[in-house]
């Protein structure tokens, strides 16, 4: 167990897959936007669920049609559904699976941002806030509230140094972070997480 709830996304293999639910890592996360560096073919990502268990699948996506996203998504049988468009809320309420609303605080000011949650909030289960230009200096009491009032996955960036401080202060419901390639098939070098793990895992 963990101080915080962790999602692994953009999955691309299945070591990244196997050890996310080996370690008890709560969500993955399989990008099927086809722009991403991170896609992977809806074939592939079946292939990988079929040797995985004990984990939440959450199918990431960008600016794809709602026919799209729910077509993959009902093949797939994913648990969660993650957007990152322009969707309306409306729009949204026609999934039957749970939404997850990522939103790059840049493109946000604070105000703004609570408002987009606000309007967002009937449809969205959580939301997943991020910076695509890796900053994270933003304002500390609005993150605070957004946390204690709504399900946050805090993809701002993280390390070994600053996980602790980041639970401890705004409690997040879950942590994000993301895979990467295997050094060969089947082969990958997990020391650098399972350190950043064990910074955070609770003893029964």
């Amino acid at each position: 167990m963990y101080t915080s709830k962790i999602k692994l996304s953009n999955i691309t293999n299945l070591s990244d897959a196997r050890f996310a639910a080996a370690v008890g890592i709560d969500y993955i996360g399989f990008c099927f936007d086809t722009n991403d560096v991170s896609y992977i073919p809806p074939v592939k990502a079946k292939e990988i669920f079929e040797w995985t268990s004990g984990t939440i699948i959450v199918a990431e996506f960008g600016e794809q049609s709602i026919d799209e996203i729910k077509d993959i998504s009902e093949l797939l049988s994913v648990d969660f559904i993650e957007i990152f468009n322009s969707i309306l809320p409306d729009e949204l309420s026609t999934f039957q699976i749970p939404l997850i609303k990522k939103i790059d605080l840049d493109e946000f000011d604070m105000d703004s941002l609570s408002f987009e949650i606000e309007t967002y909030k009937a449809t969205c289960h959580a939301f997943h806030l991020f910076s695509s230009s890796g900053k994270d200096d933003f304002d500390r009491d609005t993150l605070k509230e957004l946390c204690v009032n709504n399900l946050i996955i805090w993809g701002l960036p993280l390390d070994l140094y600053n996980t602790k401080n980041i639970v401890d202060t705004y409690n997040p419901f879950a942590l994000n972070v993301s895979g990467g390639n295997e050094e060969k098939p089947g082969i990958k070098d997990f020391d650098e997480m399972n350190e950043w793990l064990d910074s955070m895992r609770i003893d029964d």
